[in-house]
């Protein structure tokens, strides 16, 4: 097909009947070599599209011109895509002009042209006048399509009807080749009335000028600083304006004048004095739209890093994967100055990283204990958090955002209470169920922290709990771990069922060493801590070295890790039988990994356990799983690959008797089931299939708000 014509078009049928009327004759011209597409953004009612033959309708959200215009390109079919808007009357043999000039000048990748208006009065009246193609208007502009899809198409970072066209026009010649101008390619754009308040609104442009400056510095024509540029280029159109319409020699006029004017300055001042120090160091780099055109997304919690474990690991693997679904990520990453640099996904199309530095130290007085290092490096990020909003605010103004992704925490400190915009959770633990299993331990005098300690850190709990809840139940959707994990937010924190979604973790299979061989260990991974099953993995290893078999002599039980900031439980593992266990302590991830790969079994015996990560990276290395019901990353594997455990009174025994099971499978038969784990692990936790379940997940979320 020829030629394409995409109209966005939000709220006007009648003036789109219109445009649509001139448009017609002229795409039936062309013998089916023509389509007209129009983008319904979000108008309500929608239009009807029964009655218009020869026209497609979609309909997007209100997601604003330059999004609606991309996502019309991506259904149009014509080499040529010509743009107009639905407030003008396009003139015949407007497009057999565009198309005249692009096949006489080969070497043009678009062509714009004359743009005029009756007279009009700029103080009731709205119009735009171009008569030599220097402001590049999307209501009288065609690209070639392969020009269009070269440079990404319009830059989703400019959301209002306001540079939108000169930024993509500039990116075009620069990247692929001139837009020429033809004056022949004329339509008319008449005068239409506006109220002053919706001139005001359009004193928050500042924050578009200003993204615009900063990518193109050599049009800034005022001598003024970059960050009142806006202000005084918009006083001077309003001066010129005073001029032409005799404002100061008419009461009425002047009035009017006063009225449009003095609000659109004022309401620009504010916006500047507000926001240009959160947005004056905003990353300029287009974000564009037809191959980032999914969601805009602000990622609030630890920073991505593929590299690394846990949460920071997780959120490393599908911050990629979203930006390669289409969509475009800020991230927002409370760093303390002695961190390394946090910026682990480098340069990437479609991210941007927001980055506010904590003064948190180590060695300080607040931070050489253990119990106050963790509370007053909390205590830091959340101050960080709360200054990050500020900017989280300012963005979301600027190009608003389509959700808050809120990655591992619960409290939703820093994303601001008046922010209108989705807030989807996904949390890695909540406190309630930690204080619980505190509560319980303590109580059965499984854990021997002291009184004070345990009353210092319930209490912490408490609050951080109190929090959580208030956050989970503001929040539009959660994303839970763990089927479990899920049942558990919903009752302690009263959050609605059908808010609460599963979406796992997931792993990196590349760092994860696969060999189906087999080895002798059983691996206890994780936290020397609270809730983790220590007890019981010590009444494992007595019941085990009085029931083994002779085979299962060289069977040992390793326990790898370090116990946390505020729960010491290495006192308990005193009770583990010396001639079946080894204690390794902490061990780096590297090691754990190539420990896995040669092992017999994991055992994970948590008494709450939103995930389990480990449980993951053992399947993946080929390792089977031995583990209570309520470990998360257990809950949807196979049969055959993990054996099942409740907590009560049988659970040593039924260890035992699971360890027992495995170790007495011969060696083909070992090195089957290695393989069955690492494909189970492959179908749940590979991260394009975690990303894949956690769009689905939103979608769904945020069609119900």
């Amino acid at each position: 097909m020829r030629v394409s014509v995409v109209i966005a078009s939000k709220d006007r049928p009648a003036l789109l009947a219109n445009v649509l009327a001139s448009l017609a004759p002229q795409i039936a011209s062309l013998g089916g070599e023509g389509e007209i597409i129009v983008v319904d953004d979000g108008s309500t009612p929608p239009y009807e599209n029964s009655s218009t033959t020869g026209v497609t309708f979609l309909r997007t959200g209100g997601v604003g011109p330059a999004r609606a215009r991309n996502h019309g390109v991506r259904f149009a079919r014509g080499e040529v895509i010509c743009f107009t808007d639905d407030d003008v009357v396009v003139q015949s043999g407007w497009i057999e002009a565009a198309l005249r000039h692009l096949d006489a000048h080969p070497e043009a990748a678009g062509v714009t042209g004359d743009t005029t208006s009756p007279p009009f009065s700029p103080l009731w009246e709205h119009s735009v006048e171009d008569h030599d193609g220097g402001s590049f208007l999307t209501c009288n502009v065609a690209y070639r399509r392969s020009a269009f899809v070269a440079v990404g198409g319009f830059d989703r970072l400019f959301p209002h009807a306001a540079h939108e066209d000169r930024d993509l026009a500039m990116r075009v010649t620069r990247e692929v080749g001139p837009v020429g101008y033809e004056p022949s390619m004329r339509v008319v754009h008449p005068g239409r009335a506006f109220r002053a308040v919706q001139w005001w609104r359009r004193g928050r442009l500042a924050v578009d000028d200003w993204l615009f400056l900063a990518r193109y510095p050599e049009l800034k024509a005022s001598r003024r600083s970059a960050k009142w540029a806006p202000w005084t280029g918009a006083a001077h159109r309003w001066r010129s304006i005073a001029r032409e319409t005799g404002a100061f020699r008419s009461p009425r006029k002047f009035v009017r004048w006063l009225i449009v004017a003095g609000g659109q300055l004022m309401v620009s001042a504010w916006t500047i004095s507000r926001s240009w120090r959160y947005l004056s160091e905003r990353d300029v780099r287009p974000v564009t739209g037809l191959r980032h055109g999914g969601w805009r997304i602000a990622y609030v919690g630890p920073s991505p890093n593929p590299a690394a474990g846990g949460a920071p690991g997780v959120a490393g693997l599908l911050v990629p994967e979203l930006l390669a679904a289409g969509h475009s990520v800020d991230v927002y990453v409370v760093a303390s100055r002695e961190d390394d640099d946090p910026c682990a996904l480098g340069a990437q199309e479609g991210l941007n990283y927001i980055i506010e530095r904590s003064s948190f130290r180590f060695e300080r007085w607040y931070s050489r204990h253990r119990l106050t290092k963790m509370m007053s490096s909390q205590l830091f990020a959340a101050q960080g958090r709360r200054r990050l909003g500020r900017r989280l605010r300012a963005m979301h103004r600027a190009t608003p955002y389509d959700f808050v992704y809120q990655f591992s925490a619960m409290e939703s400190i820093g994303i601001p209470r008046n922010l209108d915009v989705p807030i989807i959770m996904h949390p890695s633990v909540h406190a309630a169920g930690e204080r619980r299993w505190l509560t319980d331990e303590h109580r059965r005098r499984i854990s021997d922290e002291g009184a004070l300690k345990h009353v210092v850190v319930s209490t912490w709990l408490l609050l951080r709990a109190w929090r959580q809840g208030r956050d989970a139940r503001r929040a539009t959707g959660i994303l839970a771990i763990g089927r479990s994990f899920g049942d558990e937010i919903v009752r302690d924190y009263r959050v609605r069922a059908e808010l609460v979604k599963v979406v796992p973790n997931c792993i990196d299979f590349a760092a994860i060493a696969f060999t189906p061989t087999v080895g002798s260990d059983v691996l206890v991974v994780g936290r020397l801590a609270v809730r983790k099953g220590l007890e019981v993995v010590a009444q494992v290893t007595d019941e085990w070295a009085m029931s083994r078999s002779v085979s299962e002599a060289g069977v040992r039980f390793r326990i790898v890790g370090n116990h946390s900031l505020w729960s010491d439980y290495r006192s308990t593992l005193q009770r583990c039988n010396d001639e079946v266990t080894v204690i390794d302590g902490y061990l780096p991830r590297a090691a754990v990994m190539e420990m896995m790969s040669r092992s017999l079994a994991l055992l994970q015996l948590s008494r709450y356990e939103p995930f389990g990560l480990t449980v993951a990276e053992a399947l993946a290395s080929g390792l089977p799983v031995v583990a209570t019901r309520i470990v998360g990353a257990a809950e949807e594997l196979a049969d055959d690959v993990v054996w099942r455990t409740e907590i009560g009174a049988s659970e040593v025994h039924d260890v035992v008797s699971a360890l027992h099971e495995i170790a007495s499978l011969s060696l083909e038969d070992r090195q089957s089931l290695s393989l069955r784990c690492r494909a189970e692990a492959q179908r749940l936790f590979t991260p394009s299939v975690v990303a894949a379940r956690l769009e689905a997940a939103v979608s769904e979320l945020l069609a119900t708000r």
